[in-house]
């Protein structure tokens, strides 16, 4: 930490001082305490971290986590980056959570907590600390540390998200499309990673946008050009070839050939389809769409009419077994899982699959291809895809 109090309860900011002599002289024979817990606070004065103050213990109610000379740079960064907001201050203590930001902001949108998180928080550590910012009225900016994402890449490569990392996902209200926020101390340069597809439960590809200021109100624009189409083709393949004989995937297996009579690895061309809320179910999209596709769709002839409530039934049903699990996602505000099981059946419409009757009713128009070899599966999978691809396309 950088901010401590004085026997006279003033505070003092070691970033207050740019040489580090100045900084020795200043704080020789000076006694130092947290503005938090009050305990005595140990100038550390190393030649690989800045300077620093330090506990004695680590007893301290508003923070339990060592930091790291990444941490301590990008708090410094961080701090700076946000000097032209109004009087940014760094190390907020806020008594009424016992909690301290690393950098606090008011703006004409709001109150900010800024925290700089580079090393891995319990999902509950996280939440809670979410949720005492948000009861006291400022909204947590949860910002993780670049070098946790890896290096700045371009948007052709995919990122591979731990459940960690999609903690940071936030989407703060509905005209604002959902993003990570990474930074960079080295720098000082802010990312804004969109998720637009996963490939499975980890990896992502995103569109990102760098920016030296960090924008309060980020609108981050969409790629028309699916990147992602020739990898997931591929995926696909070795998902039919080799992932769906996994143990993972015995319970679906046993399903799929018990009641379908076919194998998990021939199964229809129309599950996996993008649909963009994919990001609330943790579930790879193959495997989702596959149980709510032969429990509610696939044994269904010709002008039979589905109905949206029994599809949304039978995914909870899929919830409380386990099959499928949702990931909780703590900073966005807006949309539910139940979007992407929408989202699924409206693709399944703009490839003819199905029709829509009403809002919550749609119709089957035709049965799945039957697929008797992989090489047949393959072709169908690019058809179908491209199908959906192109439909999108005229549509938006």
């Amino acid at each position: 930490m950088f901010v401590a109090k004085k026997k006279d309860g003033s505070y003092f900011s070691l970033l207050d001082w740019k040489r580090r002599e100045d900084m020795e002289r200043i704080t020789k024979g000076e006694s130092f305490y947290c503005p938090a817990c009050n305990s005595s606070l140990l100038l550390k004065q190393g030649k690989v971290r800045r300077i620093h103050f330090a506990h004695l213990n680590k007893s301290c109610t508003a923070s339990s986590e060592s930091e790291s000379p990444y941490h301590l740079e990008g708090k410094v960064k961080l701090y700076e980056s946000l000097l032209q907001y109004n009087q940014p201050i760094l190390e907020h203590y806020i008594p009424n959570t016992q909690q301290r930001a690393d950098v606090y902001v008011e703006t004409d949108y709001g109150r900010y907590a800024f925290e700089f998180q580079c090393s891995n928080l319990p999902a509950q550590e996280f939440k809670r600390r979410t949720k005492l910012y948000e009861r006291e009225g400022i909204r947590p900016m949860w910002i993780i540390g670049q070098e946790k994402l890896g290096p700045p890449d371009n948007n052709d490569s995919p990122l591979k998200l731990s459940p960690f990392q999609w903690r940071f996902l936030q989407r703060p209200s509905p005209h604002i499309q959902p993003f990570i926020l990474s930074f960079c101390p080295y720098q000082s340069i802010f990312t804004y990673h969109h998720p637009i597809f996963s490939i499975n439960s980890s990896t992502t590809y995103v569109n990102s946008m760098t920016s030296e200021n960090w924008i309060e109100q980020p609108g981050i624009s969409f790629q028309k050009r699916p990147i992602w189409k020739e990898h997931y083709l591929h995926y696909k393949k070795k998902w039919r070839y080799e992932y769906s004989f996994y143990k993972p995937y015995q319970k679906l297996r046993n399903y799929c050939y018990g009641n379908m009579n076919i194998p998990l690895s021939l199964l229809p061309s129309e599950i996996g389809l993008p649909v963009p809320s994919f990001y609330h179910i943790h579930t790879s999209l193959i495997e989702w769409q596959a149980w709510l596709y032969f429990d509610s769709i696939y044994h269904m002839p010709p002008l039979t009419l589905i109905h949206l409530p029994s599809v949304l039934k039978n995914f909870r049903f899929r919830l409380m077994s386990t099959d499928i699990s949702l990931r909780e996602l703590p900073l966005v505000k807006v949309g539910a899982y139940e979007d992407a099981i929408v989202e699924y059946l409206n693709a399944l419409v703009e490839i003819g699959l199905l029709e829509r009757e009403k809002p919550t009713i749609y119709r089957v128009l035709k049965k799945s291809l039957p697929l008797s070899t992989m090489e047949e599966a393959q072709k169908q999978d690019r058809v179908v895809l491209q199908t959906l691809l192109r439909t999108k396309q005229t549509t938006d």
